[in-house]
Protein backbone atom coordinates (compact mmCIF):
# COMPACT_ATOMS: atom_id res chain seq x y z
CA UNK A 1 0.00 0.00 0.00
CA UNK A 2 2.28 2.56 1.47
CA UNK A 3 5.43 3.15 3.20
CA UNK A 4 7.09 5.57 5.72
CA UNK A 5 8.29 7.82 3.37
CA UNK A 6 11.75 9.28 3.15
CA UNK A 7 12.04 12.60 4.64
CA UNK A 8 13.05 14.07 1.05
CA UNK A 9 9.34 15.04 0.84
CA UNK A 10 10.59 17.76 3.28
CA UNK A 11 12.67 19.41 1.11
CA UNK A 12 11.57 22.84 0.15
CA UNK A 13 14.05 23.06 -3.51
CA UNK A 14 15.41 21.13 -5.79
CA UNK A 15 18.25 19.09 -5.76
CA UNK A 16 21.36 19.97 -6.70
CA UNK A 17 23.74 16.70 -5.57
CA UNK A 18 22.44 14.12 -7.59
CA UNK A 19 22.65 10.97 -5.09
CA UNK A 20 22.37 13.18 -1.97
CA UNK A 21 22.44 11.18 1.08
CA UNK A 22 19.50 10.55 3.51
CA UNK A 23 21.55 12.28 6.58
CA UNK A 24 21.23 15.55 4.07
CA UNK A 25 17.97 15.50 3.45
CA UNK A 26 15.98 17.18 6.43
CA UNK A 27 12.56 16.41 7.30
CA UNK A 28 10.37 13.92 9.87
CA UNK A 29 9.91 10.30 9.80
CA UNK A 30 6.62 11.06 11.56
CA UNK A 31 3.74 9.95 8.87
CA UNK A 32 1.33 12.15 9.69
CA UNK A 33 4.31 15.10 9.40
CA UNK A 34 5.34 13.06 6.12
CA UNK A 35 1.69 12.38 4.62
CA UNK A 36 0.04 15.18 6.27
CA UNK A 37 -1.68 18.62 4.50
CA UNK A 38 0.46 20.94 4.72
CA UNK A 39 2.38 22.85 2.00
CA UNK A 40 0.14 21.25 -0.40
CA UNK A 41 -1.00 24.57 -1.97
CA UNK A 42 -0.13 24.37 -5.94
CA UNK A 43 -0.57 20.50 -6.06
CA UNK A 44 -3.42 18.23 -7.27
CA UNK A 45 -5.04 16.13 -4.52
CA UNK A 46 -7.48 13.17 -4.76
CA UNK A 47 -10.62 14.83 -4.06
CA UNK A 48 -13.43 13.18 -6.75
CA UNK A 49 -13.71 9.54 -8.52
CA UNK A 50 -11.61 9.51 -11.84
CA UNK A 51 -11.29 7.49 -14.68
CA UNK A 52 -8.43 5.37 -14.77
CA UNK A 53 -6.62 4.38 -17.94
CA UNK A 54 -3.37 2.06 -18.47
CA UNK A 55 -0.96 2.30 -19.72
CA UNK A 56 -1.37 5.86 -18.64
CA UNK A 57 -1.79 5.61 -15.23
CA UNK A 58 1.06 2.82 -14.70
CA UNK A 59 3.36 5.93 -15.85
CA UNK A 60 3.80 9.22 -13.59
CA UNK A 61 1.11 12.29 -11.97
CA UNK A 62 3.60 14.66 -11.71
CA UNK A 63 0.70 17.12 -10.64
CA UNK A 64 0.55 15.57 -7.50
CA UNK A 65 2.99 15.79 -4.54
CA UNK A 66 4.16 11.95 -4.35
CA UNK A 67 3.55 8.21 -6.01
CA UNK A 68 4.90 5.31 -5.56
CA UNK A 69 5.48 1.70 -7.59
CA UNK A 70 5.08 -1.09 -5.25
CA UNK A 71 5.79 -4.58 -5.94
CA UNK A 72 6.16 -7.70 -3.10
CA UNK A 73 6.65 -11.18 -4.17
CA UNK A 74 7.25 -14.70 -2.99
CA UNK A 75 9.19 -17.00 -5.06
CA UNK A 76 10.55 -20.62 -5.06
CA UNK A 77 13.76 -21.82 -6.43
CA UNK A 78 14.17 -25.15 -8.42
CA UNK A 79 15.34 -27.14 -5.31
CA UNK A 80 12.83 -25.39 -2.80
CA UNK A 81 14.42 -22.78 -1.47
CA UNK A 82 11.77 -20.10 -0.75
CA UNK A 83 12.48 -16.33 -1.10
CA UNK A 84 10.41 -13.08 -0.51
CA UNK A 85 11.48 -9.98 -2.22
CA UNK A 86 10.31 -5.96 -2.69
CA UNK A 87 10.93 -3.20 -4.58
CA UNK A 88 9.69 -0.01 -4.39
CA UNK A 89 10.19 3.10 -6.17
CA UNK A 90 8.63 6.56 -4.73
CA UNK A 91 8.88 10.00 -6.60
CA UNK A 92 8.61 13.31 -4.47
CA UNK A 93 7.82 16.51 -6.02
CA UNK A 94 9.82 18.93 -4.02
CA UNK A 95 7.70 21.99 -5.21
CA UNK A 96 4.71 22.48 -7.42
CA UNK A 97 6.05 24.19 -9.84
CA UNK A 98 8.71 21.74 -11.80
CA UNK A 99 7.96 23.38 -15.33
CA UNK A 100 9.26 26.51 -14.71
CA UNK A 101 13.14 24.95 -13.86
CA UNK A 102 14.49 24.86 -17.48
CA UNK A 103 18.09 26.75 -16.67
CA UNK A 104 19.76 23.22 -16.55
CA UNK A 105 19.57 19.82 -17.47
CA UNK A 106 20.58 18.58 -13.83
CA UNK A 107 18.41 21.31 -11.61
CA UNK A 108 14.72 19.68 -10.63
CA UNK A 109 12.04 19.64 -8.68
CA UNK A 110 11.91 15.53 -8.85
CA UNK A 111 13.38 13.50 -6.36
CA UNK A 112 12.99 9.39 -6.81
CA UNK A 113 13.90 6.89 -3.86
CA UNK A 114 13.73 3.11 -4.18
CA UNK A 115 13.96 0.26 -1.85
CA UNK A 116 14.84 -3.16 -2.74
CA UNK A 117 14.96 -6.25 0.31
CA UNK A 118 15.09 -9.72 -0.56
CA UNK A 119 14.15 -12.54 2.15
CA UNK A 120 16.21 -15.24 2.43
CA UNK A 121 13.89 -18.03 4.48
CA UNK A 122 16.36 -20.98 4.48
CA UNK A 123 19.25 -19.20 5.65
CA UNK A 124 17.22 -16.78 8.04
CA UNK A 125 18.80 -13.83 6.29
CA UNK A 126 17.33 -10.38 4.80
CA UNK A 127 19.37 -8.16 3.02
CA UNK A 128 18.29 -4.29 2.36
CA UNK A 129 19.56 -1.59 0.37
CA UNK A 130 18.22 2.26 -0.80
CA UNK A 131 18.88 4.16 -3.00
CA UNK A 132 18.09 8.28 -3.85
CA UNK A 133 18.79 9.90 -7.10
CA UNK A 134 17.23 13.14 -8.83
CA UNK A 135 14.65 12.89 -11.59
CA UNK A 136 17.04 14.23 -14.50
CA UNK A 137 20.02 13.66 -16.60
CA UNK A 138 18.80 10.03 -16.85
CA UNK A 139 19.75 8.88 -13.60
CA UNK A 140 15.60 8.29 -12.24
CA UNK A 141 12.39 8.82 -13.80
CA UNK A 142 9.01 7.03 -14.71
CA UNK A 143 7.46 6.82 -18.64
CA UNK A 144 4.05 5.80 -19.25
CA UNK A 145 3.94 4.47 -22.86
CA UNK A 146 6.25 2.28 -22.84
CA UNK A 147 5.92 2.00 -18.95
CA UNK A 148 9.11 2.32 -17.11
CA UNK A 149 10.19 3.32 -13.72
CA UNK A 150 14.01 3.18 -12.81
CA UNK A 151 16.53 4.97 -10.74
CA UNK A 152 19.88 4.12 -11.52
CA UNK A 153 20.17 0.67 -12.92
CA UNK A 154 17.09 -0.48 -10.89
CA UNK A 155 13.81 -0.57 -12.66
CA UNK A 156 10.27 -2.40 -13.62
CA UNK A 157 9.41 -1.86 -17.17
CA UNK A 158 7.61 -3.00 -20.20
CA UNK A 159 7.33 -2.51 -23.91
CA UNK A 160 4.28 -0.93 -25.97
CA UNK A 161 2.43 -4.17 -25.29
CA UNK A 162 2.00 -3.60 -22.09
CA UNK A 163 3.31 -6.83 -21.17
CA UNK A 164 5.40 -9.19 -19.25
CA UNK A 165 6.65 -6.33 -17.20
CA UNK A 166 10.45 -6.83 -16.29
CA UNK A 167 12.37 -6.26 -13.32
CA UNK A 168 15.39 -5.74 -12.13
CA UNK A 169 17.70 -4.30 -9.07
CA UNK A 170 21.15 -5.34 -8.25
CA UNK A 171 22.81 -4.41 -4.95
CA UNK A 172 26.36 -5.39 -3.86
CA UNK A 173 25.25 -8.90 -2.56
CA UNK A 174 22.49 -9.55 -3.93
CA UNK A 175 20.03 -9.10 -6.63
CA UNK A 176 17.44 -9.60 -8.42
CA UNK A 177 15.37 -10.28 -12.26
CA UNK A 178 12.28 -10.82 -12.92
CA UNK A 179 9.00 -10.98 -15.92
CA UNK A 180 5.81 -10.27 -14.62
CA UNK A 181 2.70 -11.05 -16.05
CA UNK A 182 -0.62 -10.19 -14.82
CA UNK A 183 -3.13 -12.71 -14.12
CA UNK A 184 -5.61 -10.38 -13.72
CA UNK A 185 -6.94 -7.12 -14.29
CA UNK A 186 -6.03 -3.63 -12.25
CA UNK A 187 -8.29 -3.73 -9.28
CA UNK A 188 -9.19 -0.10 -7.84
CA UNK A 189 -9.73 0.54 -4.40
CA UNK A 190 -12.08 2.29 -2.34
CA UNK A 191 -14.45 4.27 -4.27
CA UNK A 192 -13.55 3.70 -7.91
CA UNK A 193 -10.02 3.92 -6.70
CA UNK A 194 -10.54 6.84 -4.54
CA UNK A 195 -9.23 5.74 -1.30
CA UNK A 196 -9.92 8.17 1.36
CA UNK A 197 -7.40 7.92 4.57
CA UNK A 198 -8.72 10.42 7.02
CA UNK A 199 -11.64 12.48 7.48
CA UNK A 200 -10.28 15.56 6.00
CA UNK A 201 -11.18 16.24 2.17
CA UNK A 202 -8.00 15.67 -0.17
CA UNK A 203 -6.87 12.99 2.53
CA UNK A 204 -6.89 10.73 0.19
CA UNK A 205 -5.39 8.52 -2.94
CA UNK A 206 -5.58 7.14 -5.94
CA UNK A 207 -5.35 3.82 -5.56
CA UNK A 208 -5.32 0.18 -7.82
CA UNK A 209 -3.37 -3.34 -7.32
CA UNK A 210 -2.26 -5.93 -9.69
CA UNK A 211 -2.87 -8.68 -7.42
CA UNK A 212 -1.97 -11.53 -8.88
CA UNK A 213 1.51 -11.64 -11.56
CA UNK A 214 3.11 -14.51 -12.09
CA UNK A 215 6.44 -14.15 -11.97
CA UNK A 216 9.92 -16.35 -12.75
CA UNK A 217 13.50 -15.29 -13.23
CA UNK A 218 16.52 -15.23 -11.00
CA UNK A 219 17.46 -14.11 -7.45
CA UNK A 220 21.13 -13.79 -6.39
CA UNK A 221 23.07 -13.68 -3.36
CA UNK A 222 26.66 -13.69 -3.11
CA UNK A 223 27.98 -15.31 -5.48
CA UNK A 224 24.86 -17.91 -6.53
CA UNK A 225 22.05 -17.40 -8.67
CA UNK A 226 18.73 -19.70 -8.27
CA UNK A 227 16.38 -19.59 -10.71
CA UNK A 228 12.60 -18.91 -9.72
CA UNK A 229 9.15 -18.67 -9.49
CA UNK A 230 6.53 -17.55 -8.21
CA UNK A 231 3.76 -14.85 -7.55
CA UNK A 232 4.22 -11.24 -6.78
CA UNK A 233 1.87 -8.25 -6.33
CA UNK A 234 1.75 -4.46 -6.95
CA UNK A 235 0.52 -1.68 -5.94
CA UNK A 236 0.05 2.13 -7.12
CA UNK A 237 -0.51 5.27 -5.46
CA UNK A 238 -0.57 9.00 -5.71
CA UNK A 239 -1.55 11.71 -4.09
CA UNK A 240 -0.46 15.08 -2.42
CA UNK A 241 -1.76 14.13 1.17
CA UNK A 242 -3.24 11.33 3.36
CA UNK A 243 -3.26 10.82 6.88
CA UNK A 244 -4.11 13.24 9.42
CA UNK A 245 -2.17 14.65 12.70
CA UNK A 246 -4.05 11.93 14.73
CA UNK A 247 -2.70 9.11 12.87
CA UNK A 248 0.21 7.43 13.33
CA UNK A 249 0.56 4.43 11.19
CA UNK A 250 -0.91 1.32 9.39
CA UNK A 251 -0.61 -2.78 8.91
CA UNK A 252 -0.99 -3.59 5.23
CA UNK A 253 -2.01 -7.09 4.41
CA UNK A 254 -1.95 -8.54 0.68
CA UNK A 255 -2.41 -12.22 0.83
CA UNK A 256 -2.95 -14.19 -2.45
CA UNK A 257 -4.33 -17.46 -1.42
CA UNK A 258 -4.41 -21.19 -2.76
CA UNK A 259 -8.13 -21.06 -4.43
CA UNK A 260 -7.19 -17.96 -5.74
CA UNK A 261 -8.64 -15.05 -4.46
CA UNK A 262 -6.62 -12.04 -2.29
CA UNK A 263 -7.16 -10.20 0.13
CA UNK A 264 -5.94 -6.84 0.51
CA UNK A 265 -6.60 -4.50 3.71
CA UNK A 266 -4.98 -1.68 5.53
CA UNK A 267 -5.63 -1.16 9.23
CA UNK A 268 -4.83 2.30 9.63
CA UNK A 269 -4.02 3.65 13.56
CA UNK A 270 -4.30 6.46 15.50
CA UNK A 271 -2.12 8.52 18.07
CA UNK A 272 -3.73 6.68 21.00
CA UNK A 273 -3.54 3.22 19.54
CA UNK A 274 -7.42 3.05 18.72
CA UNK A 275 -7.97 1.70 14.91
CA UNK A 276 -9.28 4.08 12.66
CA UNK A 277 -12.42 4.11 11.26
CA UNK A 278 -11.38 4.67 7.68
CA UNK A 279 -9.54 1.42 7.52
CA UNK A 280 -10.48 -0.36 4.63
CA UNK A 281 -9.97 -2.82 1.93
CA UNK A 282 -10.45 -5.08 -0.98
CA UNK A 283 -11.46 -8.95 -1.72
CA UNK A 284 -10.99 -10.22 -5.01
CA UNK A 285 -12.60 -13.14 -6.32
CA UNK A 286 -11.11 -16.11 -8.82
CA UNK A 287 -12.23 -13.78 -11.71
CA UNK A 288 -10.64 -10.29 -10.58
CA UNK A 289 -13.68 -9.30 -9.77
CA UNK A 290 -13.70 -6.90 -6.15
CA UNK A 291 -15.68 -6.30 -3.16
CA UNK A 292 -14.55 -3.64 -1.32
CA UNK A 293 -14.08 -3.73 2.66
CA UNK A 294 -14.96 -1.33 5.32
CA UNK A 295 -13.87 -1.25 8.82
CA UNK A 296 -16.11 -2.91 10.82
CA UNK A 297 -16.41 -5.99 7.46
CA UNK A 298 -12.62 -7.26 8.69
CA UNK A 299 -11.53 -8.25 12.80
CA UNK A 300 -7.99 -8.18 13.11
CA UNK A 301 -6.79 -9.66 16.30
CA UNK A 302 -2.85 -9.68 17.17
CA UNK A 303 -1.50 -13.36 18.44
CA UNK A 304 2.38 -12.34 18.75
CA UNK A 305 4.89 -9.89 18.82
CA UNK A 306 8.42 -9.21 17.70
CA UNK A 307 10.93 -7.21 19.68
CA UNK A 308 13.57 -5.57 17.50
CA UNK A 309 17.25 -5.34 18.73
CA UNK A 310 16.72 -1.68 17.83
CA UNK A 311 13.91 -0.67 19.90
CA UNK A 312 10.24 -1.15 19.22
CA UNK A 313 7.85 -3.90 19.07
CA UNK A 314 5.82 -5.17 15.68
CA UNK A 315 2.71 -7.36 15.92
CA UNK A 316 3.89 -10.63 14.78
CA UNK A 317 1.04 -13.15 13.84
CA UNK A 318 -2.45 -12.15 12.90
CA UNK A 319 -5.88 -13.86 12.73
CA UNK A 320 -7.97 -12.23 10.03
CA UNK A 321 -11.95 -12.72 10.18
CA UNK A 322 -14.70 -11.51 7.73
CA UNK A 323 -17.59 -12.84 9.35
CA UNK A 324 -20.00 -12.15 6.50
CA UNK A 325 -17.93 -14.06 4.19
CA UNK A 326 -17.04 -17.31 6.34
CA UNK A 327 -13.73 -16.22 6.20
CA UNK A 328 -11.05 -16.93 8.85
CA UNK A 329 -7.21 -16.49 8.13
CA UNK A 330 -4.14 -17.28 10.40
CA UNK A 331 -1.25 -15.07 9.35
CA UNK A 332 2.93 -15.74 10.48
CA UNK A 333 5.71 -14.52 9.18
CA UNK A 334 7.96 -16.26 6.90
CA UNK A 335 11.26 -15.19 9.19
CA UNK A 336 10.80 -13.06 12.19
CA UNK A 337 13.26 -10.25 11.74
CA UNK A 338 11.90 -8.68 8.46
CA UNK A 339 12.59 -4.86 9.12
CA UNK A 340 14.21 -2.43 6.35
CA UNK A 341 16.70 -0.01 8.45
CA UNK A 342 16.16 2.70 5.79
CA UNK A 343 16.24 7.00 6.63
CA UNK A 344 13.36 5.21 8.49
CA UNK A 345 12.23 2.03 9.83
CA UNK A 346 9.46 -0.17 9.32
CA UNK A 347 8.91 -3.97 9.06
CA UNK A 348 7.64 -5.25 5.83
CA UNK A 349 8.42 -8.86 4.95
CA UNK A 350 6.76 -12.16 3.32
CA UNK A 351 4.09 -13.95 5.22
CA UNK A 352 2.47 -17.37 5.60
CA UNK A 353 -1.41 -17.69 5.85
CA UNK A 354 -3.64 -20.81 6.53
CA UNK A 355 -7.13 -21.08 7.32
CA UNK A 356 -10.74 -21.57 5.60
CA UNK A 357 -13.55 -19.99 3.49
CA UNK A 358 -16.59 -20.83 4.06
CA UNK A 359 -15.68 -24.00 5.29
CA UNK A 360 -12.83 -25.26 3.11
CA UNK A 361 -9.36 -25.21 3.80
CA UNK A 362 -7.09 -22.50 2.29
CA UNK A 363 -3.55 -22.04 2.72
CA UNK A 364 -1.56 -18.89 1.15
CA UNK A 365 1.27 -16.61 1.03
CA UNK A 366 1.79 -12.62 1.05
CA UNK A 367 3.55 -9.59 2.25
CA UNK A 368 2.66 -7.60 5.54
CA UNK A 369 3.94 -4.03 6.05
CA UNK A 370 4.07 -2.60 9.68
CA UNK A 371 4.39 1.32 10.32
CA UNK A 372 4.15 3.61 12.65
CA UNK A 373 5.90 1.26 15.55
CA UNK A 374 9.27 3.19 16.02
CA UNK A 375 10.16 6.72 16.74
CA UNK A 376 12.58 6.45 14.06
Amino acid sequence: MMIMLASVIACEAPVEDPHQSAELLPGSSRLSDLLSDKGVAGYSRATDSREFGFPRDHGPHPDFRNEWWYVTGNLDGDNGERFGFELTFFRFSLTPDGDSIVNSSWQTNQVYVAHFAITDVDADEFHVAQRYSRGSAGLAGSTADPFRVWLDDWSIESDTSGKPWRLRAHAEAFGIELELLSLKPPVLNGDGGLSQKSAEPGNASYYYSMSRLQSSGSVTLADKTYAVDGLSWLDREWSSSTLSKDQRGWDWFALQLSDGRELMFYQLRRNDGSIDTHSAGTWIDVGGNANQLQNDDVSISVADYWQSERGGRYPASWEISIPSMDIMLGVTPAMADQELITNVRYWEGAVNVAGETAGQKVSGRGYVELTGYTEN
